[in-house]
């Protein structure tokens, strides 16, 4: 049964995570459907191999779980950065790389069974990366307005 509830855990941060992803697809982003996908699965992994350490090995108290998951983010820190580019005097891929961190931390919420606080973060950070088309939408009705 416990089996059970890890996957289900794992389901749910995939399907939070292509939710996202696809979102950053259709704007062809870097990090699109399958880059995203896999941080927060990943992120979810991590903490299902903290939560079950005791069961795989001896080293019941020589383990600290909040290390893995720290190692984890340092490791997004530096993909995040790779991320960043300027082009033409405009910082590109900002927003992508700062995506990293939240939806690891989805992966996280996934992976601890936290699922109501997942679901709502992701559909949060969902409508922050729209707010953008909101904007570009809202500035080209006021461009036709003014034409009138």
């Amino acid at each position: 049964m416990i089996e059970l509830t890890y996957l289900y855990r794992i389901g749910l941060a995939l399907v939070l995570s292509l939710f996202v992803g696809w979102e950053r697809e259709q704007q062809h982003k870097g990090a699109g459907l399958r880059t995203i996908s896999l941080i927060t699965l990943g992120a979810t992994l991590i903490v299902i191999t903290t939560l079950r350490w005791d069961i795989y090995t001896e080293l019941k108290n020589s383990f600290d779980a909040i290390r893995a998951i720290a190692y984890y983010l340092v490791g997004l820190g530096f993909m995040g950065s790779g991320l960043i580019r300027q082009k033409d005097g405009k910082l590109i891929g900002l927003t992508t790389a700062s995506l990293l961190l939240p939806m690891s931390v989805i992966g996280f919420l996934c992976g601890m069974g936290e699922y109501i606080l997942a679901i709502v973060s992701t559909l949060i950070i969902y409508f922050i990366l729209k707010l953008k088309y909101f904007k570009i939408t809202i500035a080209k009705t006021r461009k036709k307005r003014r034409k009138r």
